[in-house]
């Protein structure tokens, strides 16, 4: 969306092919995640990507990659990891129940409430597409693909990074991710998105200037300090986790309940 982009003089004629690299450089990276997400979900039996952000993930794939994107290299990147994303979606429903033994309505349900997410979240992203295409046309205005772009891959990461955490603290173990995933995940998002789009805006601050603003600062500062503290966490549920012998990891440490000693 942001290739062939012609910039004004003063822009330096480093900015395309800095800008065509990192954003190369991120979906390589994002494209070997999915794939060792895939790989250590169906070894542990488990599932390395939270539900809502594998279903918006998907959604924002299907919906850009069919209808929005008209290059041919984005195309046929969201087209790839449409296709790595189905062993994902695959192993989540086949093993995700196990992950949700402590909520029995979720562990029943989990193939139905995937498939109402992902709806739910197609029709978000056709939604907001088709608003940021539809104001500009009634304005007489070229639409900003790549700024509507910006703010639909920043939700998609603000998810993953936010919810990847969270699931972390929750479990207590490493199903389904790894420590090269993390890495390859947190350079994907570093370099891909977030030093593809600070090199843009530096380089020409008038068209980016979106990546300065407030909602944006949020958005990318918190997805940076989620991902460098999900190292911190993953590192310490690493050294307390159990393997069990199908492959399966699960929480160190047990509940115990502490009986009251009896006072009479």
């Amino acid at each position: 969306m942001a290739f062939g982009a012609i910039p004004p003089p003063h822009v330096t004629d480093w900015f395309q092919p800095v800008y065509d690299a990192t954003f190369q450089f991120g979906g390589v990276c994002w494209t070997l995640c999915y794939i060792l997400i895939a790989r250590e979900g169906l070894k542990t039996k488990s599932y390395g990507m939270p539900l809502l952000a594998l279903a918006n993930n998907f959604a924002w794939e299907m919906v850009y990659a069919l209808y929005v994107v008209d290059e041919p290299f984005e195309k046929t990147a969201m087209a790839i990891w449409m296709v790595i994303d189905t062993p994902i979606i695959y192993s989540t429903i086949l093993h995700g129940a196990f992950e949700w033994n402590h909520a029995p309505a979720v562990r029943k349900g989990l193939t139905h409430i995937f498939i109402a997410l992902l709806a739910t979240c197609a029709a978000a992203h056709w939604a907001w597409q088709d608003w940021w295409i539809g104001m500009a046309v009634a304005t007489g205005q070229k639409p900003d693909l790549t700024q509507m772009a910006y703010w639909a891959v920043s939700m998609c990461q603000l998810l993953v990074s936010t919810m990847s955490l969270a699931m972390l603290l929750v479990r207590q173990h490493t199903g389904g991710v790894s420590w090269t995933i993390w890495l390859l995940r947190f350079l994907g998002t570093g370099i891909g998105l977030n030093f593809n789009y600070w090199w843009a805006w530096y380089t020409w601050p008038e068209a980016h200037g979106y990546f300065m603003s407030p909602p944006a600062i949020f958005i990318w500062g918190l997805t940076t300090v989620c991902d460098i503290v999900y190292g911190f966490v993953f590192w310490n549920v690493k050294s307390t986790e159990r393997d069990l012998p199908d492959g399966r990891k699960v929480a160190g440490f047990h509940h115990q309940i502490v009986k009251p000693k009896n006072l009479g």
